[in-house]
């Protein structure tokens, strides 16, 4: 089980030239994948694999979504999906919730102003009909806009403008965490007095406007939330039978986290939203859904059991991508499919930049350098799995090799953190790592050689927050109990074994192994390399939910793992994960009691990109923004708050005997996209 969260509040994003960035992508993970994995282990020895070269590497054709072939008229209506996840959801309460686990059924309930286009990524029309920017130049642009009046709340009230205004005041006046992109880039929404329904504040220059603030909101009903005084403690589950009242085609039938949830679609009179001129007139899409009744998502609490449930035949899809040791077999058995997609997020590990001396850039670089990324990606993971750079999904145009005209996912530039092996073997080169540590130094982004590595310097220009070490580094003799069977040197700072600077071990937190078995395979790889050079690691299992505690909410870490899911292409996330203003420090006497995008605390120590972001999301023209973002994600990677591990190659399971309908291939078919292939999805008789 990998722990996903949700990578910005709204459920899609976009960004541009996309399909000339997907088909790049195409190219990178299909008869390009081998020579990625070989290049991703440079310096990691030859290591030999089995099985890691499948009929995927093989594929060269270039992917395009499916045409429709379908008329709404023509498609069946009724049937029960069962979907499967392995983590429990953490509330039915919509502004509090952090977890895809939770989203995947909310995210049915509430709509927003906009929607994304699944297969174009363009901002189409949705609850909102038509909308213009004015002022653009003024300090703080406004947005006007007109409303849908032919919609209802799930509980049959009429939805108004009113709402509008309401939805997007009650956020900002509350400061809601998991919604910080409303009330950071909207000042106020109010009735219009002119030709318009609303028109909207923004906080300042806003580049991505459109679905930074116009989209950035879902519908809340007035009448429900206007007696929410305490929307943390809110939960809709006790108020109402049929729990959160919302604009969607869902409605919340059950709401067991240990167990279950439940989604009936009410009736398709009810919901004209998929409707549209645009949908209709669309090469890839149809009216009309969504087309079954209800939806049953079981708890399975950890991967295997899920992934077996499938192979089963116990449950017809089940979130994120099919284990990879179970994809050969669903190939060859009748009734199971797999609809290809692309990753719409990313693995990492996290590092609290608020702990010495984990706020230094030099021993974070050196930590990267003992995770075997070949190991991970190509033997246990067979292949379906790309080592990670920057913290933006590949394929996505935002990226740093992208705009600056890099190699996609294999440039050199990307390369600074590959793993450290010693010769042909995969051992980790203990002395190349201690010697980067001792001699002080730092990959900041100018070109030379680092720990036996040659690094040609960044694609942007831009530099890392500091070019040497912090703390004057030594290996000496060892006095954690951890390597005592590894290594008899360890690491002291400034004169002092790290052990005792942190009280113990660096300890890792991660799925517990009868979730992940294969992450903890590669954990501990990482754990011993790290004790062979004398750096102390532990790994501590933990599960979903007390991680999430720990880290977003207490900063009480060294270091974690953790996936975004949904992650901005117009690299607005960034903001989110990685500007001090998101992280605990900054919320005064809520801290504590908010959730924490920035959860390293980056920004706050440890370096700091805060001034390009602010310049990166104040930009108004496209492909100046774009470079921006790019420079951003160019500085965090050099800086490293987070270990960007890999992206999916996502190969989203589906009983194809029973369901058909699908959007193929699209980015994030099991969460960024998933609305669309809830509405989409049908059954085959």
């Amino acid at each position: 089980m990998f722990a996903y969260l949700i990578g910005m509040p709204h459920r899609r994003n976009r960004s541009d030239d996309t399909n000339n960035s997907r088909r790049k992508f195409l190219k990178a993970s299909g008869a390009g994948a081998v020579a990625l994995s070989l290049a991703g282990c440079s310096g990691g020895g030859n290591q030999t694999t089995t099985d890691a070269t499948t009929e995927e590497e093989t594929t060269t054709e270039e992917e395009t979504v499916e045409k429709k072939t379908e008329d709404t008229d023509s498609i069946p209506r009724g049937g029960t999906l069962t979907y499967g996840m392995s983590s429990q959801p953490d509330t039915s309460n919509y502004l509090t919730s952090g977890s895809v686990y939770s989203a995947v059924a909310l995210n049915l309930i509430y709509d927003f102003g906009i929607e994304i286009d699944p297969v174009t990524d363009e901002v189409r029309p949705w609850v909102f009909t038509d909308w213009e920017l004015k002022k653009p130049d003024a300090e703080k642009p406004e947005v006007v806009f007109d409303v849908r009046t032919d919609i209802s709340w799930n509980d049959g009230e009429d939805f108004t403008v009113e709402d509008v205004v309401f939805s997007h005041n009650y956020i900002i006046e509350n400061e809601v965490g998991e919604w910080s992109s409303v009330w950071n880039n909207i000042e106020k929404v109010e009735k219009d007095d002119g030709d318009w329904d609303c028109r909207m504040t923004l906080t300042g220059q806003i580049g991505t406007w459109d679905v930074s603030a116009l989209g950035a909101c879902p519908m809340i009903p007035k009448h429900i939330w206007e007696n929410v005084d305490d929307f943390q403690a809110y939960d809709p589950m006790e108020e109402r039978e049929n729990g959160p009242v919302g604009t969607g085609p869902g409605v919340l039938t059950k709401f067991a986290p240990d167990t279950s949830m439940q989604i009936k679609f009410r009736d398709p009179e009810e919901y004209p939203l998929t409707d549209q001129d645009w949908v209709a007139e669309h090469d890839n899409l149809v009216t009309g859904g969504p087309f079954i009744d209800q939806i049953d998502f079981k708890v399975y609490g950890e991967q295997t059991a899920m992934t077996q449930a499938f192979m089963r035949g116990e449950i017809d899809t089940h979130y994120g991508t099919l284990d990879t040791d179970k994809i050969p077999e669903a190939k060859k058995t009748d009734g199971l499919g797999l609809v290809k997609g692309y990753d719409d997020g990313f693995s990492y590990m996290g590092f609290n930049c608020r702990r010495q001396p984990l706020d230094d850039v030099a021993l974070r670089q050196a930590i990267s350098f003992v995770f075997d990324d070949y190991h991970w990606t190509q033997q246990l993971e067979k292949g379906f799995r790309i080592e990670g750079d920057f913290a933006a999904p590949a394929g996505y145009t935002v990226r740093p090799d992208e705009v600056f005209g890099g190699e996609m996912l294999t440039d050199p530039a990307a390369e600074a953190f590959s793993f450290r092996g010693k010769g042909d073997s995969a051992d980790v080169d203990v002395e190349a790592v201690r010697s980067f540590l001792t001699n002080g130094e730092v990959i900041d982004g100018t070109e030379g050689t680092y720990a036996g590595m040659d690094y040609p310097g960044t694609l942007s220009g831009i530099e890392a927050s500091q070019s040497e070490a912090k703390y004057d580094y030594t290996f000496e003799e060892a006095q954690a109990d951890v390597l005592s069977d590894t290594s008899d040197k360890e690491l002291y700072v400034d004169g002092e074994p790290i052990s005792e600077v942190m009280d113990g071990p660096i300890e890792i937190l991660l799925d517990p192994p009868s979730d992940s078995p294969k992450q903890s395979e590669a954990f501990s790889r990482w754990a011993e390399n790290a004790n062979k050079v004398g750096i102390p690691v532990s790994l501590k299992p933990t599960e979903f939910n007390t991680m999430v505690d720990l880290v977003y909410y207490d900063a009480d870490y060294d270091i974690y793992e953790m996936g975004w899911a949904g992650v901005s292409r117009f690299g607005t996330s960034t903001e989110n994960y990685f500007h001090s203003k998101n992280a605990k420090e900054a919320f005064g006497e809520k801290e504590g009691e908010k959730f924490a995008y920035n959860s390293t605390g980056y920004g706050v120590a440890g370096g700091s990109v805060d001034d390009l972001i602010d310049d990166a999301y104040s930009e108004m023209d496209p492909e100046t923004r774009q470079e921006k973002w790019a420079t951003a994600l160019e500085k965090v990677y050099l800086d490293m708050p987070y270990m960007i591990r890999d992206y999916e190659k996502v190969r989203w399971p589906l009983n194809t005997a029973d369901f058909t309908g699908t959007i193929e291939p699209v980015i994030g078919p099991a969460y960024l996209n998933w609305t669309w292939q809830a509405f989409h999805l049908h059954t085959t008789e």
